[in-house]
């Protein structure tokens, strides 16, 4: 029997704003710029209200935004404590009387249902989790997680993940994690050498940022189902003020591992990107052009399956070394013979690099600069057929250009702070540079 379709189907690719504009600040001036910016999901607060919450609705679909609603009815962990939660008597009466008023609503994407939980709150999470979806199973029940570092309450993170994926059954996995954090001169000076510190931007990246990702990765690949990964967008404790290469350097890492949602922490909310005014910031600006580079390529990343991330330069915890990837590629994956002899190697500055396959069986590297504050620049090298081509899937000149026809095998890349570039082996495209 074939799977049944959810909104996570659908082509627009989800970008949300967590922490979207809620209250009196779903309007329509406030809307339209959120979807302007390329959001096409808010995490937003309509109240308990029903008119307030159908209004709210209204205005998202106008502006082409849909809600992840937090709302009393299914949202039961707001006041909990790291000792666990009970639900009251009456919780599936009140899912009830509000799901089937909004399941229809076309500004509606899902449930906002927990940020965060300890593993002594997943029972209820699951509980609540499938009630919603034996009501409306195409919408979303939205659970972000803690970074996967710790247990949380469980003796490790697999097993925390393992438990919440066989109890709630999720249709995606999402975590937090901001990596980027202003360091004291003390541990700049004391960790120099380090790889993931950069003495110049007084910044330290927290080293276990790729493990999380990788593990987050693998129970996605496991699993079957797609995984969402944020950045940080707004300044608040340790963490400064993101530029443009803080926040590319975040999405795109998240991309070339595979995820299928991207996450801003925040919207609205500490004026991260709008103000209680309607005023928009320069973060906004930011995350607009950003959005619009990655809606260009989403077309062709939504239909990308990974099969490898790795690493020059440098290794990160969690990170492997890129050498000849055709054997990483051979042994885990049962290929065709024309793509696991391939194999690709990089040359230059540090960076990332993931591999995926699309339905055809052709090879995409998306490829991501190691720094979030220096530009870099490489050299890709892939061996390949001889009648096939490195083409480009080129957000900025909006086409896809065939690089140096006449080279075929190798490309310099140029990349801006905390830039990826996705590149497609194989296929036709023009053959224009410029």
């Amino acid at each position: 029997m074939a799977q049944q379709k959810t909104i996570l189907d659908e082509e627009v690719f989800p970008i949300m704003g967590y922490a979207g504009p809620s209250g009196d600040m779903i309007n329509r001036q406030v809307m339209s710029d959120m979807a302007a910016a390329g959001f096409t999901v808010s995490h937003s607060d309509a109240g308990e209200d029903m008119d307030d919450v159908m209004r709210a609705l209204d205005v998202a679909a106008e502006a082409g935004v849909r809600l992840v609603l937090r709302q009393p009815a299914w949202d039961r962990l707001r006041r909990r404590s790291k000792d666990g939660v009970s639900l009251p008597d009456g919780w599936q009466r009140d899912i009830e009387q509000v799901v089937p008023r909004v399941q229809e609503h076309p500004g509606l994407y899902g449930y906002f249902l927990c940020d965060e939980p300890w593993f002594c709150h997943l029972d209820v999470i699951a509980q609540i989790m499938q009630f919603v979806r034996s009501i409306d199973s195409y919408h979303i029940c939205y659970v972000n997680h803690h970074p996967p570092i710790y247990g949380f309450g469980a003796p490790t993170v697999d097993e925390f993940w393992r438990y919440f994926t066989e109890k709630a059954q999720p249709r995606f996995l999402s975590y937090d994690h901001y990596p980027i954090q202003v360091a004291m001169q003390e541990e700049i000076e004391a960790r120099r050498d380090e790889p993931n510190v950069f003495p110049e931007e007084h910044i330290i990246v927290k080293p276990d940022y790729f493990e999380c990702l990788e593990l987050a990765r693998t129970f996605s690949v496991r699993l079957g189902i797609p995984f969402w990964a944020f950045t940080n967008a707004v300044r608040h404790a340790a963490y400064p003020k993101p530029t443009e290469g803080h926040i590319r350097w975040q999405l795109m890492n998240d991309l070339a591992y595979g995820a299928k949602g991207l996450e801003y922490f925040t919207y609205s909310h500490d004026q991260a990107m709008v103000r209680p005014d309607g005023s928009l910031t320069e973060t906004w600006e930011i995350a607009r052009r950003v959005n619009e580079e990655i809606h260009y390529l989403a077309p062709v990343l939504r239909t990308l399956r990974s099969i490898g991330v790795f690493r020059t330069g440098p290794v990160w915890s969690g990170t492997r070394a890129l050498h000849d990837t055709a054997d990483h590629i051979r042994m885990s994956e049962n290929m065709v013979p024309r793509v696991s002899r391939l194999a690709v190697n990089c040359e230059g500055d540090p960076v990332t690099i993931g591999l995926f396959l699309n339905p055809e069986g052709q090879l995409h590297i998306f490829v991501v600069n190691g720094s979030h504050c220096s530009p870099s620049r490489i050299v890709l090298r892939v061996n390949h057929e001889e009648d096939e081509e490195l083409f480009l899937i080129d957000p900025v000149r909006r086409r896809t250009g065939g690089l140096y026809p006449t080279f075929p095998r190798w490309q310099m890349v140029a990349l801006e702070p905390g830039e990826g570039r996705l590149f497609r082996v194989g296929g036709e495209g023009e053959k224009a540079n410029f």
